[in-house]
């Protein structure tokens, strides 16, 4: 098993970074990094948002992992995130089979003062394949991260975005 803990600071408050964190996925037009996203299902209660994505991975696909996953190319994420605590839970496999690989996860999003906030990720990624399944735990925790890194820029341009709009009054 890999573990996995990253902490991103953002300077912007809490509020600003959870209504880039909901509304990143409505307006993927703006966001090409994004592209490889399908929001499959979503439902809404007061308390907490479910969501089920597809993640397209075969042209970042890489050679360690497309031996074992062949015609394996979408992640499966399910998760939800509680509204009132800001955490989100978090559930990935390839092709929905967890026997290759499993990523459970948790993040927290949390206000470091009125102008400032973070987040927190703790993952554990496991493989059951046999022989190689060490190598794909650490190969999946370095894309992860590197995927990580890459969201939190998505993030903080996103929010850029809004503060724009914001100021100008108008919304696309």
């Amino acid at each position: 098993m890999q573990k996995l803990n990253i902490q991103q600071e953002f300077d912007y408050p809490l509020d600003l970074l959870l209504r880039a964190r909901e509304e990143r996925y409505q307006r993927l037009d703006k966001f090409p990094e994004l592209k490889n996203v399908r929001l499959v299902l979503e439902e809404k209660t007061e308390d907490v948002l479910k969501q089920v994505r597809h993640i397209s991975i075969g042209e970042s696909l890489p050679p360690v992992l497309s031996a074992v996953l062949p015609g394996m190319d979408t992640l499966y994420e399910d998760s939800e995130f509680q509204l009132k605590e800001n955490v989100h839970i978090f559930k990935i496999t390839p092709g929905n089979k967890g026997d290759v690989f499993t990523i459970n996860g948790r993040s927290r999003y949390l206000a470091l003062d009125e102008n400032r906030s973070r987040r927190d990720y703790d993952m554990e990624i496991t493989s059951k394949t046999l022989f190689v399944g060490g190598g794909i735990e650490i190969a999946v925790a370095g894309i992860y991260r590197h995927q990580l890194e890459k969201d939190q820029t998505s993030i903080i341009n996103f929010i850029k975005l809004l503060q724009e709009e914001d100021s100008s009054g108008s919304a696309s």
